[in-house]
């Protein structure tokens, strides 16, 4: 039996007071990052954007790729992909308004102390 591959995408965004925000989602108390399976069609980084596409209101051209490294998820390592929100006119509440997806903007000191389930190599820090 083939073993599912994942791949896991967050946006990065300047929040209002001008410091980075990550797009998460909540699970209970903790959170993760939005993540898909990768099909044999596509490639992890197709399948991520078509994943952002899905749970949020953006254009992939609205997406600019910052930064791919590893989390490992469960002993499993998965790729991870960072978005950086290119269009900085679009209101960051309507990207987690309404949304069916827990969704919501986790400021960057607070990342690394609320992702407890996910080990992460090579992220820069975001100031």
């Amino acid at each position: 039996m083939i073993e599912k591959r994942w791949v896991a995408g967050t946006i990065m965004a300047k929040g209002p007071e001008g410091k980075y925000v990550f797009l998460v989602k909540e699970e209970a108390e903790l959170h993760s990052f939005p993540t898909t399976e990768i099909s044999d069609a596509k490639t992890g980084l197709a399948c991520i954007i078509d994943q952002l596409k899905l749970i949020l209101p953006i254009d992939a051209s609205d997406l600019n790729l910052y930064e791919l490294t590893n989390a490992v998820v469960n002993d499993k390592r998965i790729p991870l992909f960072v978005f950086e929100l290119y269009n900085e006119e679009i209101d960051h509440s309507l990207l987690t308004e309404n949304n069916k997806h827990s969704l919501s903007w986790l400021h960057s000191d607070d990342l690394t102390k609320t992702l407890e389930n996910w080990e992460i190599s090579g992220v820069p820090q975001f100031k």
